[in-house]
């Protein structure tokens, strides 16, 4: 939940992500949505019929309580039920019999990082869920404040991947307050010269941008593959609840991101959806930090000191279709470049699935 002095920024973001939702949301989406410290608001299809709803700090039948009986509405409107800067999750349980849906807030309402947000929840093709708590993806978490931390211990993260450059790690060191998870940086000591060419990017326009964009996510599945490979590695160890981030959450996390709904069975358009998130929610939200990483010229952030700011912020779907386009021409499908080149095949996509889908 969101303290009382939230920013006007995060709720901008709250608000234009909203927005994004209801226009490429499927209509009987589940969602939770934190609208005012400590409120939150829920909405379900109406296909689910009557509904008691749950209430627990924790994804976990064990531990949840019952706060609202027979409800008939398709939405609700309610304070947190916990004390504290705990993160509420919610179980819709359908009166009629069947299976119930967890739901929560996806985005999380930090302060001094942008685009931390929640991947559980998604409905894969078989009509499974990803579950909640356990894939987190963030712009990088240097930012966070002593009032972030409340929230982020309470998230129990295990493993926190780190997709950005050696000289971005070095501007913007993250310094773990609390319980410290453990930390896989990546080698790279810089990102492809065209995406650091300061002199460059400051003469683009917006078309060539975009391009340039597309033609770093075509080049994402070979040049990110080995650390690719090793997250998933600690995924099908169990290493989770985990983090993944890079300097915006935006790129390398997005494409990482979706190949992890991917594998686990998430539709394309939904896994477009949740990338499309972040170009909003970082526009809305920028915190010291990432401005900071934005400006430098040293790392990848030098792309933000052009006209083209805009198209290198933005999380265009057409950008990760490039990615996708570029696996597809050179493996003949996405489930091949996971078995071919990140060691995820069949036998281990069943174990990720049977670990992480409700």
């Amino acid at each position: 939940m969101i303290l009382k002095k939230t920013t006007l920024a995060l709720a901008s973001a709250m608000t234009l992500v909203s927005a994004a939702h209801a226009q490429s949301a499927a209509p009987d989406a589940v969602r939770a949505e934190v609208t005012m410290a400590p409120h939150y608001t829920l909405s379900w299809p109406a296909g689910l019929g009557p509904v008691d709803i749950y209430a627990a700090p924790a994804p976990d039948q064990s531990k949840m309580t019952l706060i609202r009986h027979d409800v008939t509405a398709t939405s609700l409107s309610l304070a947190s039920p916990l004390s504290g800067r705990n993160r509420a999750y919610f179980y819709l349980k359908p009166r009629k019999g069947g299976a119930g849906l967890w739901v929560s807030n996806r985005i999380l309402p930090l302060e001094g990082v942008a685009n931390f947000r929640d991947m559980g929840g998604y409905e894969t093709t078989d009509h499974h869920h990803v579950r909640w708590d356990v894939f987190y993806r963030s712009a990088a978490p240097g930012g966070l404040t002593q009032a972030d931390y409340a929230l982020v211990d309470t998230l129990g993260i295990k493993s926190v991947t780190d997709l950005r450059t050696q000289a971005e790690q070095e501007k913007q060191p993250t310094h773990w307050q609390g319980a410290s998870p453990a930390f896989f940086a990546s080698e790279k000591p810089t990102l492809p010269a065209d995406m650091t060419d300061r002199t460059h990017l400051a003469t683009m326009g917006d078309a060539q941008a975009r391009a340039l964009m597309e033609g770093f996510y075509a080049k994402m599945p070979d040049y990110y593959a080995p650390e690719l490979k090793a997250l998933f590695a600690r995924l099908l160890a169990h290493q989770t609840p985990t983090l993944t981030h890079c300097t915006a959450g935006k790129d390398r996390t997005g494409f990482a991101s979706a190949l992890i709904l991917y594998a686990l069975g998430v539709p394309e358009q939904t896994i477009l959806t949740d990338y499309a998130m972040s170009g909003d929610l970082l526009r809305a939200h920028m915190t010291p930090s990432f401005k900071a990483a934005m400006a430098d010229q040293k790392n990848g952030g030098a792309m933000a000191a052009s006209p083209s700011m805009r198209a290198m912020l933005d999380s265009d779907p057409a950008y990760l279709k490039a990615a996708f386009d570029s696996i597809k021409k050179q493996y003949g499908s996405v489930d091949a470049y996971l078995a071919q080149k990140l060691d995820v095949g069949p036998q281990q996509l069943t174990t990720l699935r049977s670990l992480y889908l409700d």
